[in-house]
């Protein structure tokens, strides 16, 4: 289970880009919580459009090993933004992948 996680990070380490998880923690005055992470960001196949998932969508994979060690008050969750490239986009699904009760792998749906 850690070897997997681990790997996942080496993977982000190479291939990833920055990304910032960001989080609202207050309406007044209105204050966010903010992680940097390592990301991989993708758009879906022509056959993954269904159910919802549009051309403009994008597939963002990360490790929680990085908001872990952050002690963001995570894991992500819908609602949340992603800035990806200097963009704020909004976290709409989250699927955490895992192997018995550890988290390895989060994957984001973001739109916008």
């Amino acid at each position: 289970m850690i070897r997997y996680r681990e790997a996942l990070d080496r993977q982000l380490a190479r291939f990833g880009e920055p990304v910032v998880l960001r989080r609202q923690t207050s309406t007044s005055p209105v204050t966010y919580v903010d992680v940097a992470v390592r990301a991989v960001v993708t758009g879906y196949q022509p056959e993954e459009l269904a159910g919802g998932i549009a051309q403009t969508d994008s597939r963002v994979i990360l490790s929680p090993l990085e908001i872990e060690a952050a002690a963001w008050p995570g894991p992500p969750r819908k609602g949340d933004k992603a800035v990806i490239q200097g963009r704020v986009r909004n976290v709409e699904a989250v699927h955490v992948r895992r192997i018995g009760e550890q988290a390895v792998r989060i994957e984001l749906r973001v739109l916008g």
